[in-house]
């Protein structure tokens, strides 16, 4: 408890704010004591799908721990601490804990073995004996923003309002994205110290690497204001230890900062999560009074002109179902239309490859082997295609779906900040409004099907087929598998714009329960606080006396809180 007692100003307002909250947000405080006391500083893996963060997480442990490899994995946020009996502590959105064996992680966290979180997975610590951890750190792998699966986005979103420091992981190839850059952006609100890594160095030349460097050094300045170093490394080569430069020299950085900023980190961390709650906190009690206050004439109706424009807003949230609909629908149509076309330009082209293919090595071969390594052919043409126009398709509904959501949110926050203008206007109080944010995309699981789907008359046929004599045998095995393409073609295009369809359905309801929640989380304090204001108007002068006596002292208290924390961390 020594972090604790050397910080009294953070501990008293640990107390006054427990004593003024409720909820979650008591919740919320509980956690930041414990992580006070620890001195333990919560460091976020952080970044978009497939940038390589559980590897990361891996090489700097020294052990192969969190699931890898070259698909969308983490879908639950699993926190690694110190601990010298090792094990996993799994706990579920039911309320219930489970302690189990290291082995069981990818059963847990990854899509693989828990998907769509269909356990029921809260969180998952994984307490392990290593050196790194012991210096006072916990590491936090989060599920990658902008994966194709929409619910480890939200997870991911979640873990950000929790993390004290960062560690952004970037990759050389592909360079970083406009959506990284807004991820960029939001990090840099919320963490106090951010490291960022660029991973998958190894794919490009010197050359390359410069430019990439060059080109990720100005989109961090854009995003955040200030310049970055940037770490070149290979995630992947860091596993062996000493095989990667660009690895020894972040690691050797990040373990000088354990040692020698962690403690400071923690206190400025927990001092702005704290501000953060306060502010929130004194919106609504500030509000409430002033309300509370205009009891009659033109002071009244100014309360009640502000109170009709954030119900207004407020019904703006239950509006996007209708634009995001409309967005989506246009997706859907424009998915449709590139299916029906992608299924024609396949078949054709599977005729010609298959034409090429009998006329060739296939010209004498016997029915039975034209029809064995001709399918077999087929199968890899049409997932190899098939494949590279859905990843195209995802990329593009992806994109959609991100510009919606960009789009949206740029309307919550004009709208936000419309609420402070007229609270200022009407009700002469300033109001912090925070504005919470969010990234979403598509959800993707899919697999093809290329075994050929016959019932009794076509096994008979074939059978026959394949034993007829000579020419007559190949050339009715050559007319089979020319028609095998075409409707292979047709089939393989139709599951993955069925897939891409249910996913876009998917992600679209996501988008909009996560923009209803915005408005929600915006608004709702501040409705309440109306609500109360409207009762103690209805109410005798001894009342409203007494309920503005109440408020006063909550007012002064949060305003003594954000005070102090000002004084000592700002």
């Amino acid at each position: 408890m020594r972090a604790i007692e050397r910080d009294g100003a953070l501990v008293r307002a640990l107390d006054e704010l427990d004593a003024l909250a409720s909820g979650a947000d008591r919740e919320t405080l509980a956690g930041l004591r414990e992580r006070l006391g620890a001195g333990r500083l919560r460091v976020l893996v952080v970044g978009e799908a497939k940038r390589g963060k559980s590897t990361l997480v891996n090489a700097l442990l020294g052990r192969k721990i969190l699931p890898a490899g070259v698909t969308p994995l983490t879908s639950v946020a699993t926190t690694v601490m110190h601990g010298t009996d090792e094990g996993i502590e799994a706990r579920f959105l039911d309320g219930r804990s489970e302690r189990l064996p290291a082995d069981a992680l990818e059963d847990l966290v990854t899509e693989r073995g828990n998907p769509a979180n269909c356990r029921g997975v809260a969180g998952v610590t994984v307490r392990l004996d290593v050196p790194i951890l012991a210096s006072g750190l916990e590491i936090v792998d989060t599920p990658g923003t902008g994966s194709v699966h929409a619910h480890n986005t939200s997870a991911a979103a979640d873990a950000l309002e929790t993390m004290d420091a960062a560690v952004f992981v970037l990759t050389a190839d592909p360079p970083v994205s406009a959506s990284e850059r807004d991820l960029l952006t939001r990090v840099a609100g919320l963490s106090v110290t951010t490291f960022v890594v660029l991973n998958k160095a190894d794919y490009l030349d010197p050359a390359g690497l410069d430019e990439s460097m060059a080109f990720t050094a100005g989109v961090i300045q854009d995003a955040t204001g200030q310049p970055a170093r940037i770490y070149p490394l290979s995630a992947r080569a860091a596993l062996v230890p000493g095989v990667d430069r660009g690895f020894e020299e972040f690691r050797s950085d990040f373990c000088g900062y354990l040692e020698h900023g962690r403690a400071d980190d923690v206190r400025r961390s927990a001092a702005a999560h704290l501000r953060r709650l306060t502010g929130t906190l004194l919106d609504a009690v500030v509000l409430g009074r002033r309300a509370a206050q205009m009891r009659s004439g033109q002071a009244a109706a100014r309360v009640m002109e502000f109170e009709a424009r954030l119900q207004a807003m407020r019904a703006r949230g239950k509006d996007v179902t209708d634009l995001a609909n409309a967005a989506s629908a246009r997706m859907l149509a424009e998915l449709n239309e590139a299916a029906d076309c992608e299924a024609r330009r396949l078949a054709a082209e599977l005729g010609t490859r298959i034409g090429g293919l009998l006329a060739g090595e296939l010209s004498a071969a016997s029915p039975a082997e034209i029809e064995r390594r001709g399918r077999e052919q087929l199968a890899r043409l049409t997932r190899e295609a098939v494949e590279a126009w859905r990843e195209a398709q995802r990329d593009r509904l992806e994109n959609g779906l991100g510009e919606l959501d960009t789009r949206l949110t740029s309307e919550l926050k004009a709208e936000l900040d419309a609420v402070r203008e007229a609270a200022a206007e009407l009700l002469g109080i300033d109001l912090a409004v925070p504005v919470p944010g969010q990234r979403l995309a598509t959800d993707l699981r899919f697999f093809y099907t290329t075994r050929e789907n016959v019932g009794q008359t076509e096994l008979l046929a074939g059978a026959v087929r394949r034993r007829l004599p000579g020419e007559i045998g190949r050339r009715r095995a050559r007319e089979h598998l020319r028609s095998e393409a075409a409707g292979l073609a047709g089939s393989q295009a139709g599951r993955a714009r069925a897939d891409l369809q249910y996913r876009l359905a998917e992600a679209t309801r996501e988008l909009i329960r996560a923009v209803q929640r915005r408005y929600a989380e915006s608004t709702d304090g501040l409705a309440s606080a109306l609500q109360s204001a409207a009762s103690y108007r209805a109410g005798t002068v001894a009342d409203a006396e007494r309920a503005d006596g109440d408020l006063a002292h909550r007012e002064r208290a949060l305003r003594g809180v954000l005070a102090r924390l000002a004084d000592r961390y700002l």
